[in-house]
């Protein structure tokens, strides 16, 4: 068994080689290390807050001073911003429209999302009280279609940066609870690095046919059972199921 000192030092490790790719993307977008530090320090205190509190009462400035390093002037700043600027639970309306349109009747058949018309029964309108996306497209005859394809290129960049920032948090969340916890969540990956282009190409289309079959299959279930449960007087919980495919092949 590890040290607690080779423990630490191959978790310094571990965080620094996680956090590459997000540097490489802040770089990209021109936020500096203050930005991230200001950032970091909130983030250190919002959860010490929510997460640590003693027999359910709020921490005190000095305790989080203790949790996190975070100097106790900044504590008391960052408490008092939190409490002016308080974010509100988003559901985006997109995601909610979406997971109807590819699995529940009258707007999908097996899965698949269907061409709907602009208005009337079991219509585009019926679904949504908007039209401007431009990830929908009106054929020739008024009907119109989901572009999945095209769909996460083309979102409003509001809901990239709402996605991107809930499924790595919920894929960190899981996989720091595995760390933490005997009772694993279940976490999987497929790894190889000698394959050819012709390979790599041939292995992403297989994985996103075989990935969408199995989110829109979950998602045709958890709709379902969620319109039975929100009845339910028992608490009521969340889950989240992710799926990416990563190459270097540029």
């Amino acid at each position: 068994m590890e040290s607690e000192d080779q423990q630490n030092k191959l978790l310094k490790t571990a965080i620094k080689h996680l956090l590459k790719p997000l540097m490489r993307f802040l770089i990209q977008k021109q936020l500096t290390l203050p930005t991230l530090m200001e950032l970091v320090k909130s983030a250190y205190v919002e959860v010490a807050e929510k997460d640590f509190a003693l027999e359910g009462k709020a921490p005190t400035d000095s305790r989080i001073n203790l949790l996190t390093g975070v100097h106790r002037k900044d504590v008391k700043r960052l408490r008092d911003l939190e409490e002016q600027h308080k974010p509100s639970e988003r559901l985006s309306i997109s995601s909610l429209m979406l997971a109807s349109w590819m699995s529940e009747a009258p707007f999908a058949n097996k899965g698949q999302p269907l061409a709907l018309p602009k208005s009337g029964d079991s219509s585009f309108e019926s679904l949504a009280n908007w039209l401007e996306m431009d990830w929908i497209s009106e054929d020739d005859e008024g009907l119109l279609t989901l572009n999945l394809d095209t769909l996460q290129e083309n979102q409003l960049s509001e809901d990239q940066l709402f996605f991107f920032a809930e499924n790595l948090a919920d894929h960190m969340a899981a996989s720091t609870h595995n760390l933490n916890n005997p009772h694993k969540m279940f976490e999987r990956a497929v790894f190889y690095n000698a394959l050819s282009k012709e390979s790599v190409l041939i292995l992403k289309k297989s994985a996103k046919q075989q990935s969408m079959a199995v989110l829109k299959d979950l998602n045709k279930q958890a709709l379902t059972m969620q319109k039975q449960d929100k009845e339910s007087a028992e608490p009521h919980y969340r889950f989240r199921l992710g799926s990416y495919f990563y190459t270097d092949l540029s």
